[in-house]
């Protein structure tokens, strides 16, 4: 799976996770989860809301996956079969 399917992941798994802890719950540095976190926002995955001095967000389960071999699926159904199959295992 990709850095930015394993991020989508894990904030589908925690929407208050942090920077810090997405980029340590992935193996990436907080830099990238930044980057990758930006690109799931301009790509319609995700919203980014400010609470207080923290983000939270929240994913669109809607768009199609962009893959072709998984274009059957909407984001929210991957996310699901990917979340069961794992069993959380990313927090």
């Amino acid at each position: 799976m990709s850095n930015h399917g394993r991020v989508l992941a894990y904030v589908a798994a925690d929407e208050e996770a942090r920077l810090r802890d997405i980029a340590d719950g992935v193996g990436i540095t907080e830099r990238r989860a930044a980057d990758i976190v930006n690109d799931l926002e301009h790509g319609g995955y995700l919203t980014r809301t400010r609470v207080g001095r923290r983000n939270r967000y929240q994913i669109d389960g809607e768009p199609r996956v962009r893959t072709p071999r998984l274009a059957m699926l909407t984001t929210g159904q991957l996310l699901a079969l990917l979340l069961q199959a794992l069993d959380h295992p990313l927090l």
